[in-house]
């Protein structure tokens, strides 16, 4: 049973302002209707919230993607409603033991490999949070509060946390990403470091170098001394060839996993023999296809700059690249200077397309414009040479041609099949 505490139980007499209507906002509205608790839905698309609703409301949960500063949100401040996140209020009714990981890359690999481990090994444990399932639908269907819960919090999440106790917290990387929604770098990382508001003092803290050599640079106190895990610490664990968790930019995560699973009481053979049948979720880095020995690479959730240098990094020679997308920010000038190493050619697409060439240019990297996500894999192919890679790895996010990066990832899979399907020789067979 779902038991509301004191002073919230009060504030029943009056509706919940739910801001957002997308998957947390539903999820909320489920939770709310096992509390009897009546609310009403408030969305850009759609109702506004002015001064009357709020007079009219208890209390008001937000979906992550309602920024701090929000008309909204200052309008509920100024009436003095409580504000909550949609992951801070389910969490008042979660006894279970909760693992929260952040970070800029990597969070639901790190998310479904610990989740995957656990559950090879008879531990009763479910993914939540950023990664598609918000707490409020786990709490709403009920919880049996010994299952441990691998929740992926972003940003936009964790700066709004003042409930959320976690038992553990891993912080997998840092680097610029969402600077279209945080003022600048600082505050991005000071969003994120306000989960460690809430840690025991006894809770367990890891994270990558990225994280604490940001802090140290910036001279930013972490509330909790973290163990902090380098990329190199990364073992040999002999994964087979192509196998997703050997690329470049999983190796931090094999390291930051292998960590937390010594703590929780598993030794090194056991975590090797496991990991070796984890398979990634949809659209993170890897082999999609060869056609006439060009290879093609799908990295569709890269949608910040860092993720996408990232996947270029695992090639020895240069490689063909499909990037853009929506901006977020970021510094182009310093992307342009990096891919440099590894770029041969860029095939360019979406809003971003025309800043990216500038630059492109001004590093000497050639490119070519394209309309669509179909024609520049077709550019591309026709562009590439016998052992050439084509990496699509897009660097932005997805918005502006694509409902999100799992659409455009699946896009780009099809594009490549069907490719495959055009190009490659077939007998008929006759029966006589």
């Amino acid at each position: 049973m779902l038991l509301l505490p004191a002073y919230l139980e009060k504030k029943m007499d009056l509706p919940v302002a739910i801001f957002g209507s997308g998957i947390s906002g539903l999820a909320v509205a489920k939770l709310l209707k096992k509390l009897n608790w009546e609310y009403n839905f408030y969305d850009r698309d759609g109702k506004d919230f002015n001064e009357k609703d709020a007079e009219k409301s208890s209390i008001v949960i937000t979906s992550p993607g309602f920024t701090l500063d929000h008309n909204w949100i200052k309008i509920a401040e100024d009436k003095k409603l409580f504000i909550y996140g949609e992951m801070d209020f389910a969490s008042i009714f979660c006894e279970n033991p909760i693992v929260a990981i952040t970070g800029t890359n990597g969070k639901t690999t790190l998310v479904t490999l610990l989740n995957h481990l656990w559950n090879k090994l008879g531990r009763s444990s479910l993914c939540a949070g950023n990664i598609g399932t918000p707490l409020s639908k786990l709490v709403s269907e009920g919880l049996d509060p010994s299952i441990a819960i691998f929740l992926e919090v972003s940003s936009f999440q964790a700066q709004k946390t003042n409930l959320l106790r976690p038992n553990s917290i891993i912080w997998t990387n840092f680097s610029p990403d969402h600077l279209d929604h945080h003022p600048n770098l600082s505050e991005y990382f000071l969003a994120k470091a306000n989960l460690l508001k809430q840690l025991d003092s006894e809770g367990n803290f890891i994270c990558g170098s990225s994280v604490s050599k940001f802090a140290k640079e910036n001279k930013i106190l972490l509330k909790q001394k973290p163990r902090v895990i380098k990329a190199d610490h990364f073992q040999n664990f002999e994964l087979e060839k192509n196998h997703y968790l050997g690329t470049f930019p999983q190796q931090e995560n094999i390291a930051l996993a292998f960590a937390f699973a010594q703590k929780s009481g598993i030794n090194r053979e056991v975590f090797s023999s496991i990991i070796q049948t984890y398979k990634a979720e949809p659209s993170r880095f890897s082999f999609v296809d060869k056609v006439n020995e060009v290879s093609f690479w799908n990295d569709s959730k890269a949608t910040n700059l860092a993720a996408s240098l990232a996947a270029c990094r695992n090639f020895k020679k240069k490689i063909i690249w499909i990037g853009g997308g929506r901006e977020k920010g970021e510094c182009l000038k310093e992307f342009s200077r990096e891919l440099r190493k590894y770029v041969s050619h860029a095939f360019l697409i979406g809003e971003s397309a025309g800043k990216l060439s500038c630059v492109l240019e001004s590093r000497s990297i050639s490119y070519t414009f394209c309309k669509s996500l179909p024609e520049a894999v077709n550019n591309a192919f026709q562009f590439a040479k016998r052992g050439s890679h084509i990496v699509f790895s897009p660097g932005f996010a997805s918005f502006d041609m694509f409902k999100d990066y799992l659409e455009r990832g699946n896009i780009f899979n099809q594009i490549v099949f069907d490719l495959k399907k055009r190009l490659t020789p077939y007998t008929q067979i006759y029966l006589l």
